[in-house]
């Protein structure tokens, strides 16, 4: 069993694979100061700790190679699909609808800043009390810096949250930042759940689908709920520390004690969050419940920019099936081909033109490729001059 993680220096992404999870900044007071911490602190084959992932030699090397195949398989898979589907629509119809939605495309990528906005709050109600004194702006920008991550690379949204962490090291401590990143990965996680429950509520009457289909839909909400409820009570018991103890009992790491405290302790962390603070848990995944809502406004204009017939209840119904089929399938990289191959189901269910679909599809991809350079642009700037801060260092809080 792997866990992908990733070590940001001097402004290059590297991922590697290794059996032993951790976090920026390793044990207290041992930040090296002329060098960025590593995002993770691995075992090398002697039994020894590493301050870097380049120095962590996880065992299994056939293995690794083959999850960058298998990653690299999927890349090809996803670039196969949406070619494939561009000759069977046909290049020139897709070409067509983009110049149709002509300067629409501005407007398409400002709306995002409504979910960046709705998402910033929602992580920031999920920061430990006490909250660090860290302005909206500047968390707004690290959200954005993560999601430009996210949209890149092959991590299945987990390269993003290790960002996230090391840009704020110069604000947080280590492992306050890293709780407020696993809650808010939750609290995002109840938010996308209720707004599929909430919008297949309003609009399955208005989906034309086979019986069979149909309750397929309902089951697989079903089980989303249920994982949901799992993910809660997981973070409040503590899932770190335990997870570590079995992969230790299964021969699959081997780790210090002191990497064991510091699981413990941001277990701790996260269980007294969720005792004490269970509306700033409530109001975290409202926030990102509107977040994924934002996304029906992006469809709306799409919809209205390709010049097809538009209503709230079309936008509703498409945004929502996008969300579940980008649920099922996050493990694509960069959802390369899906996307664009989803968004053609969905229109042909509902009876729509198939380019109008890949268009939307198409248009997406560029709003996303938009902000990941955008993105990339503010990881570059926020990283310059940044001054680790310790787990014991005394934070100013607000």
């Amino acid at each position: 069993m792997y866990i992908v993680g990733a070590r940001w220096r001097e402004g290059a992404c590297a991922i590697w694979t290794l059996r032993v999870l951790a976090w920026p900044g390793g044990a207290v007071g041992r930040r090296p100061v002329r060098r960025p911490a590593a995002a993770i602190r691995g075992i090398d084959r002697s039994g020894h700790t590493t301050d870097t992932l380049a120095e962590a030699e996880a065992p299994g090397g056939a293995s690794r190679r083959g999850l960058r195949l298998l990653d690299r398989g999927l890349l090809v898979v996803g670039l196969a699909l949406f070619v494939g589907l561009l000759h069977h629509i046909g290049t020139r119809a897709v070409l067509e609808n983009l110049r149709v939605a002509g300067w629409g495309i501005a407007a398409i990528c400002l709306q995002e800043l409504l979910a960046f906005g709705a998402n910033t709050l929602g992580w920031w109600f999920a920061f430990p009390s006490p909250r660090p004194s860290i302005s909206f702006v500047r968390l707004l920008a690290v959200r954005m810096a993560g999601d430009s991550i996210n949209y890149l690379t092959p991590t299945a949204t987990l390269g993003g949250e290790f960002v996230r962490v090391r840009l704020l090291r110069d604000r947080v401590a280590t492992t306050a930042a890293v709780a407020s990143v696993a809650i808010a990965r939750v609290g995002q996680t109840v938010g996308q759940i209720a707004f599929i429950m909430v919008g297949l509520w309003l609009v399955i009457d208005e989906i034309v689908l086979p019986p069979a289909l149909h309750r397929g839909l309902l089951l697989l909400v079903g089980v989303m709920v249920a994982a949901a409820v799992l993910l809660v009570v997981l973070q409040r018991r503590g899932a770190f520390a335990p997870l570590l103890r079995v992969l230790q009992s299964a021969g699959l790491a081997r780790v210090s004690p002191g990497l064991e405290r510091q699981l413990q302790r941001l277990d701790q962390m996260i269980a007294a969050f969720h005792a004490t603070g269970g509306w700033a848990f409530a109001c975290s995944s409202v926030c990102f419940f509107l977040g994924w809502a934002a996304g029906v406004l992006e469809v709306y204009l799409i919809l209205f920019f390709l010049q097809v017939p538009v209503t709230v209840e079309r936008a509703l119904t498409i945004e929502v099936l996008s969300t579940m089929l980008d649920a099922l399938l996050f493990f694509m990289p960069g959802t390369v081909g899906t996307q664009e191959g989803g968004k053609v189901l969905i229109f042909s269910v509902l009876g729509l033109d198939a380019a109008k679909g890949l268009s939307m599809g198409i248009l997406r991809r560029i709003r996303q490729l938009v902000w990941a350079g955008i993105g990339l642009i503010i990881m570059w700037r926020l990283q310059a001059g940044l001054r680790p801060i310790s787990d014991s260092t005394t934070v100013r809080t607000s």
